[in-house]
């Protein structure tokens, strides 16, 4: 198991503590605090930005159904991954997007146990994630009208054509 040593007594700590057991010094350096604030504004960024893209994403019909297509691509054994990769360079896949939204946001919510500012920022992104995941269900009902619609209009041409014939046009 790894240890942080004690600048003040020199007794081996737990990594996940802040002050030593033994002699209650901080021995946290001040660089590991400034580093770990660096880091926790990159996460709050990411899911931020990764957030952003689901929202874009479910929020539009073509772009949710390339992204789902994309999934698929992607589990096609040699000709899948191939052209995922080569063509699909720039594009995210669904699982991926949500993916690394769950990543971010369950990174988030363990580092915010001490921070309530930070529980703030994870309450918001919860909101966001779920307003998307409501606007994912729109976009695909929307897709299932416009698909029967689709289905409606060829029966209604076919129908049309049937009955042109019938009276000999």
């Amino acid at each position: 198991m790894n240890y942080r040593e004690c600048v003040n007594c020199g007794a081996e700590n737990e990594l996940l503590v802040s002050n030593c057991a033994y002699c209650g010094s901080s021995i946290i350096q001040d660089e590991f605090v400034e580093q770990e604030s660096d880091e926790l504004e990159d996460l709050i960024q990411d899911c931020g930005m990764w957030i952003a893209r689901f929202e874009g994403m479910v929020s539009d019909m073509n772009t949710l159904s390339s992204a789902k297509q994309m999934d698929s691509m992607r589990s096609t054994p040699i000709f899948g991954a191939v052209f995922a990769k080569t063509i699909g360079r720039n594009t995210f896949s669904y699982s991926e997007t949500l993916g690394n939204v769950y990543k971010a946001l369950d990174l988030l919510e363990v580092k915010s146990s001490n921070s309530s500012i930070l529980r703030e920022h994870v309450s918001l992104f919860k909101k966001r994630l779920e307003r998307a995941k409501r606007q994912e269900s729109k976009t695909k009902k929307r897709q299932v009208l416009v698909i029967l619609s689709l289905v409606g209009s060829l029966i209604l041409f076919i129908a049309f054509c049937l009955f042109m014939a019938s009276l000999g046009y």
